[in-house]
């Protein structure tokens, strides 16, 4: 493949996107089409690779969006069953893994204890992991052309926020790998 360029610029969100390149080729996501898709998809939704936690918009703000009081019908969903579970498994990594049952699903395929230790999901190694996780389990399945943004990002947010910034950076990583 060609070099990555430089479609982030310098610093952590630079480092973590060339981390996150690599993790996905040796799990095995190199076909171009895949690749590029994977990449502006997990751009995205690390803002550039730049951010590996949610960010909060205001205080409580992660209980009033996925907390069983605040946001019953979501939390179900997302498999909170406690008080304080919208706060501790909010979204984290390069695809902002968010909820109780994710966390376990993703702690007992990767191995790694993110229901007692959600924060790991914010460093970047374990957010690589759990992007090509996330992947493979979740997105490839359903998706049957990877150049079909539309569909790719159905399976990442149902609300399909971004779509436009996702199918520009899929354009982008297409020109590169």
């Amino acid at each position: 493949g060609k070099k990555l360029g430089n479609i982030v610029g310098i610093g952590v969100g630079k480092d973590n996107e060339e981390k996150l390149m690599k993790s996905a080729i040796a799990s095995g996501i190199t076909d171009p089409k895949e690749l590029a898709s994977f990449m502006g998809q997990m751009k995205h939704e690390s803002w550039n690779f730049e951010r590996l936690k949610e960010k909060p918009m205001g205080k409580g703000y992660f209980e009033k969006r996925y907390g069983v009081q605040h946001a019953p019908k979501t939390a179900k969903i997302l498999g909170n069953k406690r008080p304080g579970d919208g706060e501790r498994y909010h979204g984290r990594g390069f695809v902002q893994l968010t909820g109780r049952d994710n966390y376990r699903m993703a702690s007992e395929a990767l191995g790694i204890d993110l229901l007692n230790h959600p924060e790991y999901a914010a460093k970047p190694d374990v957010a690589a992991k759990i992007a090509v996780w996330y992947w493979n389990t979740r997105v490839k399945p359903t998706v049957k052309n990877f150049a079909d943004t539309t569909a790719v990002t159905k399976a990442i947010n149902p609300a399909m926020r971004g779509l436009q910034d996702r199918h520009e950076n899929f354009k982008d990583y297409l020109r590169l790998v």
